[in-house]
C-alpha cells in the first residue's frame, strides 16, 4: 500500500482532489488534509511566516508516514522549501518522491521585475473562479454567482494571505534546489493562465532528480480537468520509483 498525501493550494480545500477519487489504484491510500491556507481556515494562517514548518507538521501527522507527497500551486512552494531545508541540514524528508503541480518557481531574483506584481494580483480572482467552475462539474454555477464566490474567497485570503503567497514566490530563487536528492515530478499545464508553464519546465530541470511532464492543453487545475490523466501521471511516477528502488540503477531520468 502506497500512502499518497495531496496538498491543496491557497484558498482551496481537500475537496479539490475529489474528481480523482475513482481513478486511484486500490493499492493507493490517499490522504488529503485541510491545510492552514484553506478557504475555510485561513484566518489564523495569514500572519504565519513559516508555511514550510506547518507543512512538516502536517506530514508528520500522517499515520505510517507519507510515501509520496503531491502539492498543487501555492503548496508547491512550502514543500519545495521544506525539501531544500531538510536536504541542506543533511536530514532529507523521508518520502520516496514528490510531485509539484503547476508550481510557482523562478530560479533568479532578477526574474522578478516590478511589473510582475500587478498581473499576479489581477489574475487571483480569475484563478479562484476557475477552480469553482471546475469543481461544480455537471452542476454549472451561474457566472455571476461564480464571480461572487471567487471574490469572497479572495476576501478570505485577504491582503496578508496574498502577501504570504507573494513572499513565498519571491523566495523560490533562495531555495537550494541543487541539494534536493528526492526524486521529483513537476506537472505543468500548457495553457495555464495563472503561472507560465515555463516555470514547471525550469523547476524540473533545476532539481537534480527531477523531470517535468506537461499536459499541453491543461490549465491550472489538472486534477479537475483531466483526473484520469493526472492520476495516471502520478501512478507512472510511483511505478518508476518502485523500479528504481528494485534496481538501484542510479539517477532519476530527466525529461519533458
Amino acid at each position: 500500500m502506497k500512502r499518497v498525501v495531496l496538498l491543496h493550494g491557497l484558498g482551496n480545500s481537500g475537496g479539490i482532489w475529489s474528481a480523482c477519487a475513482a481513478h486511484w489504484r486500490p493499492d493507493t491510500e490517499i490522504h488529503a488534509p485541510e491545510l492552514p491556507w484553506s478557504g475555510a481556515g485561513i484566518t489564523g494562517w495569514r500572519h504565519e511566516r513559516d508555511s514550510a514548518r506547518l507543512l512538516e507538521e502536517v506530514l508528520a501527522a500522517v499515520p505510517g508516514g507519507a510515501d509520496l507527497v503531491v502539492a498543487h500551486s501555492f503548496a508547491s512552494m512550502p514543500l519545495l522549501e521544506l525539501l531544500g531545508r531538510r536536504a541542506l541540514a543533511g536530514d532529507p524528508l523521508e518520502v520516496s518522491g514528490a510531485v509539484l503541480v503547476n508550481p510557482f518557481y523562478r530560479p533568479s531574483a532578477d526574474d522578478f521585475p516590478w511589473a510582475v506584481i500587478a498581473p499576479l494580483l489581477e489574475s487571483f480572482p480569475a484563478t479562484m473562479a476557475e477552480g469553482v467552475r471546475l469543481q461544480s462539474g455537471d452542476r454549472p454555477i451561474d457566472p455571476e454567482l461564480r464571480a461572487d464566490i471567487a471574490q469572497r474567497l479572495c476576501e478570505f485570503v485577504g491582503p496578508y494571505g496574498w502577501l504570504r503567497f507573494l513572499d513565498a514566490y519571491l523566495s523560490t530563487p533562495l531555495v537550494p534546489v541543487h541539494t534536493i536528492g528526492t526524486p521529483c515530478l513537476v506537472i505543468g499545464g500548457g495553457r495555464d493562465a495563472t503561472v507560465d508553464v515555463a516555470e514547471a519546465r525550469a523547476l524540473g530541470a533545476a532539481l537534480p532528480r527531477g523531470r517535468a511532464r506537461i499536459l499541453p492543453g491543461g490549465g491550472h487545475f489538472p486534477m479537475l480537468e483531466g483526473p484520469g490523466w493526472f492520476t495516471g501521471a502520478v501512478h507512472d511516477f510511483l511505478d518508476g520509483l518502485a523500479r528504481r528502488a528494485r534496481s538501484d540503477s542510479g539517477a532519476y531520468p530527466v525529461g519533458t
